[in-house]
């Protein structure tokens, strides 16, 4: 499954995975324009391990905290200069290395779209969801550790790396995960409130299942 993850912001491309079960294919169309949702309430967070059937890796393997949705939890601050809602264009692709049997590999990435450098700092929140919005199964979870401060320029891009099981269309490693698939993916920039919707007609989910999507904090991006 993948991607990792609502209104008005430069746009999204999606990928998910090939191969042994994959769930996506590389995109090839040019990302599709975003729109920004507020919540009607930020949902309450909780702290959770990685799932134990998740292939290990740095993010996994690093302490996180999960959410029943992808919005950001009420602790911490905004760094000052914290990139604007309005200047950030997201969207999701497949990381370079694409991943293996057990986990597919994305970059959600952060590109700014103003006038001047800004900042952020933490960790994005990503879930998938249905055409009508609706989330589908749970958010991914959030690795707290690593947390960096990054400086984007003009036209720079920050990504965060999403982890997903290769749930396939039976839930693949997962006990209790009900393969779905979904419209795409919902994603909170971090310390932000407001939604941007990636469309992705391959994002897969675990419908009432267990977590199977692990977001990275931010770093620079490298290609």
């Amino acid at each position: 499954m993948r991607r990792l993850g609502g209104a008005a912001l430069a746009a999204g491309v999606l990928l998910m995975l090939t191969g042994c079960g994959s769930q996506a294919t590389t995109p090839s169309a040019t990302p599709t324009v975003t729109v920004i949702e507020t919540p009607s309430a930020a949902p309450s967070t909780t702290a959770s391990a990685t799932p134990s059937t998740a292939p290990s890796s740095t993010a996994s393997a690093s302490a996180s905290a999960s959410a029943s949705s992808s919005a950001p939890s009420a602790g911490g601050s905004a760094p000052a200069g914290q990139c604007p809602d309005d200047s950030l264009g997201i969207t999701v692709v497949r990381a370079a290395d694409g991943g293996g049997a057990g986990s597919e590999y994305y970059q959600v990435l952060f590109t700014n779209t103003g006038g001047s450098s800004c900042v952020l700092r933490g960790t994005p929140g990503v879930s998938v969801i249905s055409s009508g919005g609706a989330q589908l199964g749970p958010a991914a979870d959030r690795v707290q550790t690593g947390v960096q401060l990054v400086r984007i320029g003009v036209g720079g891009v920050a990504a965060a790396t999403l982890q997903v099981v290769n749930i396939g269309t039976d839930g693949g490693p997962l006990d209790g995960c009900r393969a779905v698939t979904g419209a795409g993916y919902r994603v909170y920039a971090p310390h932000s409130t407001k939604a941007v919707r990636v469309q992705d007609g391959d994002a897969v989910a675990c419908a009432d299942g267990p977590v199977f999507m692990t977001v990275s904090p931010v770093a620079r991006f490298t290609g």
